[in-house]
């Protein structure tokens, strides 16, 4: 036993040599080539299987520590919910630990007498399942995932137990909070026809009417092998751990019925949207959207360049705009919500007392106006890329932070490869790139304003109002 432990120390202290030298390594590299140059991470081996119904999986071997990350994903979001069923794909995400068919089969005590931590969470795109056990424990893992594939026990009284679960989620996350239900109203305004106009957690009223029959056949539409990847990376082996998915998931049928394939395209948008809300708030605050193109295509790499000036934290233009030196806001936030379609580049901000909306908005223009104008100058490019490359640095430091990555290019971008020439596309864009990029999808025709009053403002200045102009 004090061997095991040795040689677990042994292991985390080797995987954070390892951590800060591929740090170091990339950001020599930085430092000594110009910015237009390739930089390249350490290259993983990168090991896919496909099943005869349908299943992939993706592998990473990292033997910095004696553990394992199993992530499932399966590719339905809330974007593949049906106009009146919203929130099912989260609600699935709870019903996936309550049990299967199988006797004795509850998940996540499994995971935690073997020591390991397991969760799920959901997004417009994928619902995802994972767990970070000792080594040992993958076959246990793998067999009880395939399990809860196809055997999940949906009964009335489990079903009843999760949906309200989920609606005081709902209420604690989105309808409490001041300005809790801001970035949803903003999405439903923004969007006209895709489903990204609703939320994962979905409507109060449509949990309230949803039914085991409609949640039993969500679940046989969506969570079958030809819908999911299985994603391990860690301390394994691939030929074993190649045996075991097919053992597991092997004898698991195909899908029977079939997903629709047709998701709504949003249309361009052609004028500025205003939207005037009162609600029960203390301060004025305010959102601007801008619609910008889905992850991985060849304007997403400049735009999260200027996603990285423009919304990083307290050093981000937005923030220090509208907080530090202008001082008319208490708050602020901007963030680019990139996806597998389409999505919104947003600025959110909470006004100062006596500052209306109208101040912070003329503050952000001028950000923006800014950017468009001119280019990034070399310091600030560099800074961008910088950031870049650190986050692609985090999603190898641990298998957690791997397999999240490896599974949302293998799934959301397809193309699991992208761990290994990520770097590149950002270190080949331009400040040129980065200024087009900006005049393209900052553009007022193409912003949704949402306004935020509190009730004790001059109703008939504030009444709910949406229009273009």
């Amino acid at each position: 036993m004090a061997s095991t432990a040795i040689e677990a120390t042994i292991h985390l202290l080797i995987s954070r040599v390892w951590r800060l030298l591929t740090a170091a390594a990339v950001f020599s590299l930085i430092a000594v080539r110009p910015a237009q140059s390739a930089v390249r991470l350490p290259n993983l081996a990168i090991h896919t299987l496909h099943l005869s119904n349908g299943l992939q999986a993706v592998m990473v071997e990292q033997h910095s520590a004696p553990v394992v990350t199993v992530e499932v994903w399966y590719h339905v979001g809330s974007k593949n919910e049906s106009p009146g069923k919203t929130g099912f794909a989260h609600l699935f995400e709870h019903l996936m630990f309550d049990g299967t068919k199988t006797p004795n089969s509850h998940f996540s005590d499994y995971i935690v007498r073997s020591g390991g931590i397991d969760n799920a969470y959901t997004t417009d795109d994928a619902t995802v399942f994972w767990e970070t056990i000792p080594s040992s424990s993958l076959e246990t893992v793998l067999r009880l995932e395939a399990d809860r594939m196809r055997n999940l026990d949906i009964t009335h009284s489990v079903f009843e137990n999760e949906r309200e679960v989920v609606k005081e989620e709902r209420r604690q996350r989105f309808d409490n909070p001041p300005y809790g239900t801001v970035i949803e109203s903003v999405y439903q305004y923004a969007f006209t026809v895709h489903p990204y106009r609703h939320m994962p957690i979905g409507s109060m009223k449509d949990l309230d009417r949803a039914r085991v029959k409609d949640v039993q056949n969500f679940y046989d539409t969506y969570y079958v092998p030809d819908d999911a990847t299985v994603v391990i990376t860690g301390d394994f082996g691939t030929t074993q751990a190649e045996a075991m998915l097919k053992q597991y998931f092997g004898p698991i049928p195909a899908g029977s019925h079939a997903a629709p394939q047709s998701i709504p395209a949003e249309p361009p948008q052609t004028a500025e949207r205003t939207v005037k809300l009162t609600m029960d708030v203390a301060l004025p605050a305010f959102v601007e959207t801008f619609h910008i193109p889905a992850d991985g295509t060849p304007d997403s790499y400049p735009l999260r360049l200027a996603s990285k000036i423009l919304s990083a934290g307290e050093s981000g233009l937005v923030y220090h705009k509208l907080v530090y030196d202008k001082q008319v806001a208490l708050q602020a936030e901007s963030e680019a919500d990139f996806s597998e379609n389409p999505n919104l580049f947003f600025v959110f901000a909470v006004m100062n007392t006596g500052y209306a909306p109208a101040e912070g908005e003329t503050a952000v223009a001028a950000v923006l106006d800014r950017l468009k104008s001119q280019p990034f100058s070399a310091q600030e490019l560099e800074k961008a890329k910088n950031q870049a490359l650190n986050d692609l640095v985090q999603s190898r430091e641990t298998s957690k932070n791997l397999a999240e990555a490896l599974g949302y290019d293998a799934v959301i971008l397809k193309n699991a490869d992208l761990m290994n020439t990520e770097a590149q596309k950002f270190m080949a864009v331009t400040a040129e790139q980065v200024q087009a990029a900006a005049q393209k999808y900052f553009a007022p025709e193409n912003m949704t304003l949402l306004e935020v009053y509190p009730q004790s403002t001059d109703h008939s200045k504030t009444s709910a109002q949406a229009g273009s102009h």
